[in-house]
């Protein structure tokens, strides 16, 4: 009965695909400077060669590359016309569309407002806790057809049977936002929806006490936070008892890949899907964020467009170069005190319990059931999500495909083998350049050097993301004699006078290395060694090996 019920609650969310991967880049000497303009000629001129009958390296030819511009302008720029892609671009044009709508006095609602009189976070819970929603469904007679059902299609989050994931969007960094979540917190922020008196009944009369931080004012209700439950608090707590109940094969996860990252359309999930997507993790991540900063502005109503625009593909909040999607991870932990999560998810359980809607789902759990359930959910979460580096799979960074069979790793292992990449010289701070540099690297490892793949089993850029080169369980080529011992990570970029960024050092040194312990990939135990006291190289730079002295491990 129990498995059922809870199964009603949440629609099986589903999300594999890798995209096509015929873009070429060229390899530059060591110390070579960097030539934005020329690093990637064709895949830069031509987003979606997979339409073209020609092969790149035909395009690439000064001779044919009239006939290839001509051919190019009718198979890449008029599907355009017919479709928006699915990426945060195409949210930020609908959401400017509105506001100017708003601005003019056509309407009468907020962005987040809309979203909620279309469906999007409207149950019973949300409703509660940001107040009741439009009740008629909105006419947005100013937007055009495909910008309507656009909008429509993003408000609703789930997964297929196909694994393909509704209601998320592509960012300029790489990763996928689910849509639902992130209006969630911007809403709760817009409304100063913080902390809200606990209904009694969601709670058994026997603990019902105060909160911790109000031991010096007995009396006061139990309180939950609003802008942490309707975006993460919730979701999470409802995802382990799921998966407690077996209805679920993971809690959590998994990542997932587009079709083209240049014009995205489908989000294919890369393993068994969870009723919380990485996209679904990351969007709430950026709500409780985006939502706070709206708290600390104590504002009604902000123009979102500008400030979507601003944490996603400018210069951060406020200016702040590290406020932005980049740095979610970092940022959420910052916001967030310790304990006060798992407290929030208990908070969150009790409130559906207490709910009409809910409360079926939820009457054979008792507090204690509930606070070893939130206890078990931000474990998890927070071991996989907090302390575990970002990391960009290799579908996103366009890799090719590994050349004969990979040889699997014997885990857990006991060394980990630090490398600078001399050439690419020059740090990669986006996206495109970091994936560009690993495709580049590919292609020097597996033509040149004629290796079955990337040689690095992890590589580091300078725009706050690990990329994903063997990974986890295939044995690299990175440091010779000793490839099946441990893994290589190297820094894009050349060390030798000059250290990485701080937080490209802290996302190695803090967060992969004890995401590797905990997860049994390396040794408690481990050792951490500069690739130059393996053979003869300089490699990974004077100032970077001077670094890693100073790291756990390091002998």
């Amino acid at each position: 009965m129990q498995s059922q019920l809870i199964t009603g609650y949440i629609r099986a969310t589903r999300a594999c695909y890798c995209p096509r991967t015929r873009r070429t880049a060229e390899w530059r000497e060591p110390g070579s400077p960097r030539e934005p303009s020329t690093r990637e000629t064709c895949s830069s001129l031509w987003p979606d060669t997979g339409r073209l009958t020609l092969p790149l390296e035909t395009m690439c030819c000064p001779r044919l590359w009239f006939f290839a511009v001509l051919l190019g302008l009718s198979t890449w720029l008029e599907p355009s016309k017919g479709s928006l892609l699915f990426h945060m671009d195409s949210v930020i044009q609908v959401v400017e569309v509105l506001e100017s709508q708003h601005l003019d006095g056509h309407l009468n609602l907020s962005v987040t407002e809309l979203a909620r009189g279309l469906g999007c976070c409207n149950s019973e819970f949300d409703r509660l806790l940001l107040g009741e929603a439009p009740t008629e469904p909105p006419d947005l007679p100013f937007l055009s057809q495909e910008q309507r059902s656009f909008f429509k299609h993003l408000l609703k989050h789930e997964v297929q049977a196909s694994l393909v994931e509704q209601g998320v969007v592509l960012l300029p960094d790489g990763t996928t936002v689910a849509v639902s979540p992130l209006l969630a917190g911007i809403e709760a922020g817009l409304k100063g929806r913080r902390e809200m008196p606990l209904p009694l009944e969601a709670v058994e009369p026997s603990l019902v006490t105060t909160e911790p931080s109000n031991q010096t004012c007995p009396g006061l209700p139990l309180t939950i936070d609003a802008l942490y439950a309707v975006t993460i608090t919730k979701a999470l707590g409802m995802a382990f008892l799921l998966a407690q109940a077996n209805e679920s094969q993971v809690p959590m996860g998994p990542n997932g890949c587009w079709d083209s990252v240049y014009e995205p359309q489908n989000f294919t999930l890369l393993g068994h899907p969870s009723p919380l997507t990485d996209a679904f993790i990351n969007g709430a991540l950026d709500g409780v964020i985006l939502g706070t900063h709206l708290v600390g502005q104590g504002m009604a109503r902000v123009p979102l467009g500008p400030l979507l625009r601003e944490y996603y593909s400018g210069g951060g909040l406020a200016g702040e170069r590290q406020v932005r999607s980049n740095f979610r991870r970092q940022n959420f932990v910052q916001l967030t005190e310790a304990g006060q999560l798992e407290e929030q998810v208990l908070r969150s359980l009790q409130l559906l319990r207490a709910l009409a809607q809910t409360e079926p789902l939820l009457s054979w759990a008792g507090d204690e059931e509930l606070q070893a359930t939130a206890s078990w959910a931000v474990q998890k979460f927070t071991e996989a999500y907090l302390e575990c580096p970002a990391i960009i799979p290799r579908c996103m960074w366009g890799a090719r495909p590994y050349r004969g069979t990979p040889t699997q790793l014997k885990l857990p292992l006991s060394f980990v083998y630090i490398h600078h990449t001399s050439s690419p010289s020059q740090p990669c701070r986006t996206f495109p350049e970091c994936a560009a540099d690993m495709r580049a690297m590919q292609r020097f490892h597996q033509e040149d050097r004629r290796w079955d793949d990337i040689g690095y089993s992890f590589v580091v850029g300078s725009d706050g993301y690990m990329y994903q080169g063997r990974g986890w369980h295939w044995v690299g080529a990175h440091t010779r004699g000793y490839n099946s011992k441990g893994y290589g990570v190297s820094f894009i970029g050349d060390y030798m006078d000059t250290l990485p960024e701080a937080f490209a050092l802290s996302l190695v040194r803090n967060n992969f290395l004890q995401c590797a312990v905990k997860g049994s990939k390396i040794q408690a135990n481990y050792t951490v060694h500069g690739h130059r006291q393996m053979g003869h190289t300089a490699c990974p730079g004077n100032r970077l090996f001077w670094e890693i002295q100073t790291w756990h491990g390091f002998k």
